[in-house]
């Protein structure tokens, strides 16, 4: 049997393998150093996760993939010579629009939602400035994506729960009327106002409030709150602003009765008197120091779940898994504020 003939080299002996003579492109400077910041953050990741948390660590190195998938693409003439050309504004606009128009994805997906698209925007800015900062390179942020939720849960849910809450304070005598009733409709009435985390509802003041009582008509003239909003998602790390929030006649009504209730509450203690908005109640032991987090979950929760007890009885039985009241604060923040974008959007 013969053997297939093979070529020669030029001086007579054994061919030069095929892959020898084919070119292989080196990694551009950018990337190399990229790589270097890539793997900081991997260390950090490893002994510190509350600084580079697993999630934040993923999304870094795929922004740092994506980089490598755009670069041949051809970003911008000098954006493989270093990270700092990589990172220039012209590079990273070329990048964001492939990202965007889906040429740097490494599989298919069905997802069309302009929401996810601003959002997977808004990490790779983030990214982008987080490796920047940490070569301590010049960069020029672009404008973020405009924050776009969509409901989570239908709207009306909001209007079951302020309906429930003013229907237990009805049963009451307003003088008799629980201090934990008082406190709920003045929480619920500045969530509908407001749309505060739990974490920001729990360190308001009552120094942040201004209620100005106008003596002829008897009613709140100047009613505000400020609140400071921690930054999220891509803008984590910046210095948070406070910002004035115009509150509802009736929001300010029921932050009246709750400053008359919180002031007989406090002086039931001994020491220094708490200065925030927002305090326990009876019977809890410690009434009249300041209500934590997981007890404005709790309570939202169980104000949740009563009126869930009353949609299943309304239903009898035929409830659907769309009509579950959420029980999470942030499910039904997020639905809220995804309902005003939409009706600010539309106006």
């Amino acid at each position: 049997m013969s053997t297939p003939a093979r070529h020669l080299s030029a001086s007579g002996g054994r061919p030069t393998p095929a892959a020898a003579l084919t070119a292989v492109p080196s990694t551009a400077a950018s990337i190399i150093e990229l790589e270097r910041i890539l793997d900081v953050f991997r260390t950090v990741n490893r002994t510190a996760k509350d600084v580079v948390s697993d999630s934040r660590l993923q999304q870094l190195e795929w922004v740092a993939s994506e980089l490598a998938l755009a670069l041949p693409l051809g970003l911008s003439e000098t954006a493989g010579d270093s990270l700092e050309d990589l990172l220039a504004p012209d590079a990273v606009h070329a990048y964001l629009l492939l990202g965007r128009g889906g040429f740097l994805r490494t599989m298919p997906t069905v997802s069309t939602d302009p929401t996810s698209v601003d959002s997977s925007e808004r990490i790779r800015i983030y990214c982008l400035e987080a490796f920047a900062r940490q070569a301590r390179i010049p960069f020029e942020a672009p404008d973020m994506p405009p924050m776009t939720l969509r409901p989570t849960v239908p709207p009306q849910f909001a209007d079951l729960i302020t309906d429930h809450l003013e229907d237990e304070a009805g049963q009451w005598p307003e003088v008799d009327r629980p201090d934990v009733i008082v406190r709920g409709l003045a929480m619920w009435g500045v969530m509908r106002d407001v749309l505060p985390r739990r974490g920001e509802l729990e360190s308001m003041l009552v120094d942040d409030l201004t209620l100005t009582m106008d003596m002829r008509t008897r009613k709140v003239q100047n009613r505000t709150l400020k609140i400071v909003r921690q930054p999220q998602g891509g803008l984590r790390g910046r210095e948070p602003e406070p910002e004035i929030v115009e509150l509802s006649e009736d929001t300010a009504e029921r932050l009246i009765d709750w400053l008359d209730r919180r002031d007989k509450l406090i002086t039931r203690l001994q020491g220094s008197v708490p200065e925030h908005l927002w305090l326990s109640t009876p019977p809890h032991p410690d009434s009249g120091v300041p209500i934590h987090s997981r007890g404005i979950s709790k309570w939202y929760k169980k104000v949740a779940d009563a009126v869930q007890v009353k949609q299943d009885a309304a239903a009898d039985g035929e409830i659907a898994e769309e009509d579950l009241v959420p029980t999470r604060w942030e499910t039904m923040r997020r639905t809220l504020l995804a309902q005003r974008q939409a009706t600010e959007g539309t106006a």
